[in-house]
Parts: structure tokens; C-alpha cells; sequence
């Protein structure tokens, strides 16, 4: 008989409920689809149509509009409308906008479009057909190209809306590889991330014409004043509003060196890789203002939104989408350090493959105000989803009451059982 053996039950009844004490204050997601390319991703909507979703843009509440969600494969802006208010998403008559890509004389290609960002002011004034107006929405293409839309409203409250953007800068002969756009916060010019061989952010004014200042968005993360393979290199640019007020956020991506051009960066294509990213935040004149600290996190980061309340642990909290490996990371804007993956209630992180665009709805008509719709292009980039991701319900008191009298109930008949068998 062994005289003296210490209990084990209390030791893991104790660690059972401090488990349970931290899972009661951690917030579980939840990941929706709404639209995909075909009905593998179980989602609402099929749209062949959608092809390596990526940037994704919508307009403030009351001003109506549309989700204008970039299909990169198919060369086109595709719109959606709802999934608020208890009505689901749906289609309207502007279905489809044709994105250009670079032209060769009076042909214009089709285009791989990217980034997507609304225009709310009154300047960028474009003309299409018979409509003058500024342009509503503007686009780039990997191909560095940038274009624009507009619409005109006419008196007995109906649109004339084209069905197509209009080329407005094509520098696709510099190598140019537009993957994202910001407007800056002033509403006059746009900032365009060129991750190609001669990276950087580059801007335009609102006749397009192009107005980079030189130490302008600066790379705080590169090796030599020149970019050169292996360098990290912008990704994205977007304008968010936080705590700092209105600024640019930058996700980088590290460059690989072109295999024909030894010493080159080769244009658009990125390395992937656990701790493969960085993020830097400017003010409106390109000024340095924070370097955030991923703690290796980030794997070639492209989506960037600010959560708002009603999200559960991370609200308030900044999150940036990882396209490497489709996580997506919280980070605490008082400290700008990263806090941990956005996790689903198994535990794990949430993974989306081929993850991109990340954008709140506006809570009127485009989505609901505390779900985040993403964008991703599955299976390399061949196929194309749109999603959102909620937090999940909180348990209430009594159900974690219930949870932890079960283990008390459990820790003690394995107490009994281990005090039968020393007998």
C-alpha cells in the first residue's frame, strides 16, 4: 500500500479551469463565404466570373453604391450589394466593370486589377462617353496601369453608369507593378504601391500626373537608397482611420531577384515566408511615423483595416491580412506591436488562401458595420472567394458555470479512482 502519494486532481483541475477562465475572455471567429468562383466554398453566390479576388472598396454609409470587388483573373471589377439588415447579399444591374490594362496604339489589353479605392471628393474629373464627373472609383493593375469610374445621376433619380473604366496612366513599358492604391486624406492625389523593380510608393495628383517628392514614403526597412532583390518592398498602401487620425499604412513584401536580370528585382512576385513582412505607417506628406513591430507574424501582409467596436477582443485593434499563408494578425495601436493570429474556436488560426482585400461594412447597405469581408484568390490564384469573418457569441456566465461545475465533477470521481487503486 503506498502510504503517501500525492493527489494529482487538484493540479489538473486547476489548470482545466484556468483554461476554461481564458477561453471565456477570448474571442472565437467566425468565417462566412458569401461568393465564390465555383459551389466547392459552399458559398451563397457562385460567380465564375470572380477570379483571384483582391482589392475590395465601398462607399461611406448613406451614399449607397456597391461592394466593387477586383477580379485579377478576369479583368474586371465585380459589385455586390446588401448582407445587412437582414437582407442577403445580392446583384443589382451594375453587375460587371471592365478594368483596362496597358494599350498598344488603340487597343487597350484587359487588365489584372488590384487595388480598388472610393473617391469622395470632388476632384480626379474623368470623361466617359457623355458623362463628365469625377471619377467614383479608381483601380491599378499589376500590369502598372491606373483607370477610373464615374457616373451621373439624373434628375428622375436614375444612374447612367458605363460599363467599363477609362485608362488614365499606363507605365506598364517601366516595369511598372501597381498591387495596391490609397487616396490620400486630403482627397487630392493617390498613392500607388509599385512592387517592381523600381519599388516604391509613387504618387499622382488629381489630373493623374504623376508628383513623387524625393525621401517621400521613404522605405525604413531597406538595405541600400536603391532597391535591390531581397529588399522588402511595398505591397499595399491604404488610408485608414485610427487613433494617430487619418494615415497611410504600408504592408511589405520581400523581392526575389530576376533570374534574366541578375541584380534586378523580378517584377510582381513576392517571397512567402513565417516572418516575411513588415508594416510602416506615414502621415499625409509621406513622413515616417510608426515602424510596427510583427514579432515575425507577418508572412507578405497586403490587407490592412482598423476594427471597429462590436468585434469582439480586437476591437479597436488593427489587423493585417497576410497573403503568404492567409492569417490574419492583430495588432495593439497604443504599443503597434502585434498581438496574436485572429483565431477560430478550435483554437487555430483562421487561414484563407490567397488571402487579400480586408474591408468593415458600412453597417447601412454594404455589409454589416462589425463584419470584416475579405477577398482571396484560392488554388494560386486560379479561383476567387468573398467572405466575411465575425466574432463569434460569447458564452453566457451560466454556461461557463455549468462547464466548470462538470470539471469539478470529473476531477473529483478521478480523485476517488486514484485513492481506490492505492489500496
Amino acid at each position: 500500500m503506498n502510504i503517501f502519494k500525492p493527489n494529482k486532481a487538484p493540479a489538473w483541475l486547476l489548470s482545466g479551469m484556468l483554461a476554461v477562465a481564458g477561453a471565456a475572455h477570448a474571442t472565437a471567429y467566425v468565417q462566412t463565404n458569401l461568393v465564390a468562383s465555383n459551389d466547392t466554398y459552399q458559398a451563397g453566390i457562385v460567380d465564375p466570373s470572380l477570379i483571384n479576388a483582391w482589392g475590395i472598396a465601398i462607399r461611406p454609409a448613406g451614399f449607397g453604391g456597391h461592394f466593387w470587388v477586383e477580379s485579377n483573373g478576369a479583368g474586371t471589377s465585380n459589385q455586390f450589394v446588401g448582407d445587412v439588415g437582414g437582407r442577403p447579399l445580392y446583384t443589382d444591374d451594375l453587375r460587371l466593370v471592365t478594368v483596362p490594362g496597358p494599350s498598344t496604339g488603340q487597343v487597350v489589353s484587359q487588365g489584372t486589377p488590384t487595388g480598388v479605392v472610393f473617391n469622395p471628393g470632388a476632384q480626379f474629373t474623368i470623361t466617359q462617353g457623355s458623362i463628365t464627373e469625377p471619377a467614383k472609383f479608381l483601380f491599378v493593375t499589376d500590369s502598372g496601369t491606373i483607370s477610373a469610374w464615374t457616373e451621373r445621376k439624373n434628375p428622375d433619380g436614375s444612374f447612367d453608369r458605363p460599363s467599363f473604366a477609362k485608362l488614365m496612366v499606363d507605365r506598364s513599358t517601366a516595369d511598372s507593378h501597381y498591387f495596391g492604391l490609397a487616396m490620400a486624406p486630403n482627397n487630392d492625389r493617390i498613392h500607388v504601391a509599385n512592387f517592381g523593380p523600381n519599388a516604391g510608393i509613387q504618387s499622382f495628383n488629381s489630373s493623374f500626373a504623376e508628383v513623387s517628392r524625393p525621401g517621400a514614403f521613404a522605405n525604413p526597412f531597406s538595405t541600400s537608397p536603391t532597391p535591390k532583390p531581397g529588399d522588402y518592398a511595398p505591397f499595399n498602401i491604404q488610408t485608414l482611420a485610427g487613433p494617430d487620425g487619418n494615415s497611410l499604412f504600408v504592408p511589405y513584401a520581400k523581392t526575389q531577384e530576376d533570374p534574366a536580370r541578375p541584380g534586378h528585382i523580378l517584377g510582381g512576385e513576392e517571397v512567402a515566408g513565417a516572418g516575411l513582412g513588415r508594416l510602416a505607417q506615414f502621415d499625409a506628406s509621406g513622413a515616417l511615423i510608426h515602424t510596427w513591430d510583427d514579432r515575425g507574424l507577418l508572412n507578405a501582409p497586403w490587407g490592412v483595416a482598423f476594427a471597429p467596436d462590436g468585434f469582439g477582443d480586437y476591437s479597436g485593434k488593427l489587423l493585417v491580412g497576410n497573403f503568404g499563408d492567409g492569417t490574419i494578425v492583430a495588432f495593439d495601436p497604443a504599443t503597434h506591436t502585434a498581438i496574436d493570429y485572429v483565431r477560430d474556436a478550435q483554437g487555430p488560426p483562421i487561414s484563407i488562401e490567397g488571402l487579400w482585400g480586408l474591408q468593415f461594412g458600412n453597417g447601412a447597405s454594404l455589409g454589416m458595420a462589425d463584419a470584416m469581408y475579405f477577398a482571396a484568390g484560392p488554388r494560386d490564384e486560379t479561383e476567387g472567394l468573398l467572405g466575411r469573418i465575425q466574432a463569434g457569441p460569447i458564452p453566457e456566465p451560466e454556461t461557463w458555470a455549468l462547464y466548470i461545475a462538470g470539471l469539478v465533477l470529473v476531477g473529483s470521481i478521478a480523485r476517488r479512482r486514484s485513492q481506490r487503486s492505492d489500496v
